[in-house]
């Protein structure tokens, strides 16, 4: 029950207010804003990275790799180029990140597989 009224709410939410609502109100307009925003999410996944690696064991941490190289390459592939549903920013700096979101979430899912078939 908990899981279908979370995902109506969800639905709900995204519906009403997502096309509506920036971050403090901001918006990467320029192509250094936009190259900026990837970037700190970039910094971001870093940190949760290190505090990931640092905290838990390392099948775990190697999981949690692979699955963030599935997503870059999977996601980019499938909604950003083949269904054009969105991109990882609105400029032509877009047409150098997605190309290389997509090599790095491959090199991340070989690593990965490198990695455990030692550990195995």
């Amino acid at each position: 029950m908990k899981v279908w009224f979370g995902f109506i709410l969800g639905i709900f939410a995204m519906s009403h207010w997502s096309t509506n609502v920036f971050a403090l109100e901001l918006k990467a307009e320029t192509m250094g804003e936009r190259i900026g925003a990837v970037g700190l999410g970039v910094i971001i996944l870093l940190f949760i990275l290190l505090f990931i690696y640092k905290r838990y064991h390392s099948s775990f941490f190697h999981g949690f790799i692979a699955a963030i190289g599935l997503f870059l390459t999977v996601d980019n592939i499938l909604f950003h180029w083949v269904f054009q549903l969105h991109r990882v920013t609105s400029g032509p700096e877009a047409n150098v990140l997605e190309p290389l979101f997509v090599i790095a979430g491959i090199g991340l899912v070989y690593y990965t597989w490198k990695k455990e078939q030692q550990i195995i």
